[in-house]
């Protein structure tokens, strides 16, 4: 099994690396200073490796405010799921890698 790691995103790559992708994207919306952030982390590392057909990205407040302000993201993490460059779910706070796999599977079968 592929160990992928997610991709940390800067604004300006935000549409070629979500919005163009041809895979569903997983976006962490977190910031440096959010513990639960933090917490999410070993889990959102461990999911992206168990769902291959899912591409996993973080955008960090720091970096990105625009974007947390054009995506209505209001609290850290958030986390929005994206396909064909739209959004399809969104879920907010910490959670273990099986409820970011169950969450995922509900939200991209089909």
């Amino acid at each position: 099994m592929c160990m992928a790691k997610p991709l940390d995103v800067a604004p300006d790559q935000f549409e070629a690396e979500v919005l163009q992708e041809e895979r569903p994207v997983v976006v962490d919306f977190w910031s440096e200073t959010c513990a639960h952030c933090l917490t999410l982390n070993p889990h959102y590392d461990q999911a992206a490796s168990e769902n291959e057909e899912v591409k996993f990205v973080k955008v960090s407040f720091q970096a990105a405010r625009d974007l947390f302000r054009e995506y209505a993201v209001r609290a850290t993490p958030t986390l929005v799921l994206f396909s064909g460059g739209e959004e399809i779910a969104r879920t907010v706070g910490a959670k273990r890698a099986d409820e970011l796999n169950d969450w995922l599977k509900e939200n991209t079968a089909g």
